[in-house]
């Protein structure tokens, strides 16, 4: 049951909606009481301005919260000390992305403002440093475009300057989330402020996510809100942010990565370094003088130096002395359950190599290579930058790990999957093999190279009947796998049912007719891949079952001398219909995978398709994960006659 708190600030979020539709209204005002209402002594929401010692100040904010002089009435715009301002919110009714910009230099100015080192608490978890919040009714812009935005702006400014969230109100939120290595995202993340920086490099990932939290964007905002004010503050009256958040989605969409690096400044984590382009080094045990394991090392690369992990029961204090004092100045571990990660050092692969030499050398311990083997085989000779590879295998499991995050039922898809996409992969080769042996028997027998006229009689010194055959029954097999069972396997696991595809005419339209009302855009999409289907399982089948065999190749003389007849199959040439059929196949498994996988997203989400001039170079992927509502145009299944590679 949604508690109490929540409903409050939801409906509070809902009257700053309605209200915004109403001509002359003050959304900053608005906003001001509304937080009002959740803030205890001596925390209040007023508009106005923050000055430090210096006599800097902040521009001016709608909305600032700061902690009260005793005894003060609220002003109509407050001018506060920058020692009490916890959190500046740059209010708009709608924004755009010239206005983004601005707001993000207002807040990063703001948050800029020098405090002084007095009012800083010592004791406990507390914050000192300023909040900094993008706060906008609505936007048409997709929240993936002022994601994208942020990181190209927080790119060129000081990680203690950025805004911490930025909230459409009607839509969702953008903040930050923390992920240690190995682990999966974790919670929200504070950004460091100039007074509350690190003295030491957390090993740690900070994510921008976007949550797609709709009508409960301000509860998300306020819960944000009153945690840092919680640190800010300490004894101030105010809800728990848990209760707050009761009601709200807790999927999220990730977006850049980031790491601080030795100076405590956060860096956009180095596209080497990304899950899809970098496998970790194999860790190393070290082992007592009985061969037990007493951990397991890995050095893994951290900005302008490294860290090191380590699993297993042996303290990884005792062994980062091994890398000398200068090293481990500014060490320190973080426990994460049996892992031990060290704070990040000023350190390399080769100084870690060092550490391992000298716990080998200086201790009774063992160091020992990782004795499990790992298989690293390749898979196809095409790279990311093919559209099939790109788009068949990265991207199609890029979706499956949005539906599928870590459960059983994703190594079931993965195994349907898999076994699709390779016949898939072997039936284009064998197309391509086919046009291939034809197109060079013709072009020899033209060239006269293997044929000759002599009198009324042609004689070809060449017989590829039998090879030509053998290969399009392969082809034909493999074609009607991928569809008949592969892609009835895939479906079957997204719980939908493509079974009647192949069932005969009256059984189609039945089920056809009873898919039409439950998911019409697929049902159009099968009644069109029906025409080319089910030519090709036929003509499977004739081969197959009816003893039909491909045609022999008719030659006939020219005034040149002598041409090669492609034989045909369906009414088309051999190598032109495998090479159709591929083409098809490839659309179809693209196609209905994505559609079901995009069935059973989390609420909240669904996919857009990249237009083909906006898909990077090196991995040209169609799909990715958008918000439904305030997100990028919506993709929906449609039936096309386009060739794979201009979709």
């Amino acid at each position: 049951m949604i508690s109490s708190i929540s409903t409050q600030i939801h409906d509070a979020g809902e009257a700053l909606i309605n209200l915004a539709r109403t001509p002359g209204h003050n959304i900053g005002s608005a906003l001001n009481a509304e937080l009002n209402r959740f803030l205890g002594w001596p925390l209040r929401a007023d508009s106005g301005v923050a000055k430090n010692h210096e006599g800097l100040g902040t521009g001016y904010f709608s909305t600032i919260i700061h902690v009260k002089a005793e005894n003060t009435s609220p002003p109509q715009a407050a001018e506060v000390s920058a020692d009490a301002l916890a959190c500046v919110i740059d209010v708009s009714d709608s924004m755009n992305l010239e206005e983004f910009r601005a707001a993000y230099l207002r807040v990063a100015h703001a948050k800029s403002l020098k405090k002084s080192q007095a009012s800083q608490i010592k004791d406990g978890p507390h914050r000192t440093g300023t909040l900094g919040i993008i706060f906008a009714v609505r936007t048409d812009l997709p929240l993936e475009k002022l994601a994208e935005e942020l990181d190209r702006l927080n790119r060129i400014t000081p990680s203690t300057q950025w805004p911490d969230m930025m909230i459409s109100l009607s839509t969702g939120t953008i903040n930050y989330a923390a992920q240690f290595p190995g682990e999966k995202l974790g919670g929200d993340f504070f950004l460091p402020t100039a007074e509350n920086a690190p003295l030491f490099t957390l090993p740690m990932y900070i994510v921008t996510v976007v949550k797609p939290a709709g009508a409960y964007s301000f509860n998300k905002m306020c819960a944000f809100v009153i945690a840092h004010l919680a640190l800010f503050s300490p004894g101030a009256s105010l809800p728990n942010f848990v209760h707050v958040l009761e009601g709200t989605p807790k999927e999220v969409m990730t977006f850049s990565g980031y790491q601080f690096n030795l100076s405590g400044q956060l860096l956009p984590v180095p596209v080497q370094f990304y899950k899809d382009r970098y496998i970790p080094p194999r860790p190393v045990r070290v082992e007592d003088g009985q061969g037990n394991c007493l951990a397991a090392l890995q050095f893994l690369p951290w900005q302008d130096g490294g860290v090191v992990m380590s699993t297993g029961k042996l303290p990884l204090e005792g062994l980062l002395v091994f890398l000398g004092k200068k090293a481990i100045a500014r060490g320190g571990i973080v426990r994460r359950g049996d892992r031990q990660i060290s704070y990040g050092m000023q350190i390399t692969a080769a100084d870690f190599g060092q550490m391992l030499t000298r716990i080998q050398q200086q201790s009774n311990m063992v160091v020992r290579a990782d004795p499990t083997e790992l298989v690293v085989q390749k898979l196809a000779n095409e790279g990311s930058t093919s559209p099939v590879m790109a788009r068949l295998f990265m991207g199609i499991l890029a979706l499956r790990d949005t539906v599928f995050p870590d459960t059983p039922e994703r190594w079931d898809f993965d195994k349907a999957y898999e076994a699709t996409f390779m016949t898939l992969l072997n039936t284009r080769t064998t197309a391509d093999q086919i046009r291939k042996l034809f197109s060079e028997h013709a072009e020899k027998v033209a060239r006269g190279d293997i044929a000759r006229v002599q009198g009324p009689t042609l004689y070809i010194d060449e017989n590829i009947d039998k090879e030509l055959r053998k290969q399009t029954e392969d082809f034909l097999n493999g074609a009607v796998r991928v569809i008949k069972q592969g892609m009835r396997d895939v479906t079957s696991i997204l719980q939908v049912n493509i079974g009647f595809l192949f069932k005969k005419s009256s059984t189609f339209a039945s089920a056809l007719s009873d898919l039409q009302r439950t998911d019409g855009d697929l049902a159009e999409y099968l009644r069109e891949a029906r025409q080319w289907s089910e030519r090709l399982v036929e003509s499977r089948n004739a081969m197959e079952h009816a003893s039909s065999t491909l045609p022999k190749i008719k030659y006939s003389r020219t005034q040149a001398g002598v041409q090669a007849e492609e034989p045909q199959i369906a009414g088309q040439p051999v190598s032109e219909f495998a090479l159709f059929m591929v083409d098809r196949l490839a659309c179809f498994v693209e196609e209905v995978t994505a559609h079901c996988l995009q069935i059973r997203l989390p609420d909240g989400f669904t996919f857009t398709e990249l237009p083909l001039a906006d898909r990077n170079p090196e991995g040209p992927i169609r799909f990715r994960v958008t918000l439904r509502a305030g997100g990028l145009p919506a993709w929906s299944i449609a039936y096309h006659e386009s060739k794979f590679d201009k979709t």
